[in-house]
């Protein structure tokens, strides 16, 4: 039985929904201890996944080939921005009012834009 897509969307998860993913805060860098064995909390907790055949993993209970991994996060001390997201929110920032939020693009590159967007939508569908 297949079915069809309808839409995609990619977004980024805020901080909340990262906690409320996560299954582990990340506190130390730390990642073995002197035995060799995973340190808790540290950049390879067993509850993150497994990489050991044999192993199960503390979260899913699956052995490594079924286990998808899971996430942890890492409290910051202050608010980061993602460097791959730094040129972008430099042009958004750019090109909007910051009195009304208008794009501050002349109407002729606007209308280049719905009609380029509307040719994709034509070629590959809704994808938002």
């Amino acid at each position: 039985m297949s079915k069809v897509i309808d839409a995609i969307q990619f977004g980024l998860l805020s901080p909340d929904e990262v906690r409320r993913l996560s299954v582990v805060e990340i506190q130390t860098s730390d990642t073995y201890d002197e035995d060799g064995a995973p340190i808790a909390g540290g950049l390879m907790d067993p509850r993150l996944g497994t990489l050991e055949p044999r192993q199960r993993c503390r979260t899913c209970g699956n052995i490594a080939i079924n286990c998808p991994g899971h996430f942890g996060h890492i409290e910051l001390a202050v608010p980061v921005v993602h460097v791959e997201f730094a040129k972008a929110i430099y042009k958004l920032l750019t090109s909007t009012c910051r009195a009304c939020g208008r794009i501050l693009l002349p109407n002729e590159e606007v209308i280049e834009f719905h009609e380029k967007r509307e040719e994709e939508i034509r070629l590959f569908g809704k994808v938002t």
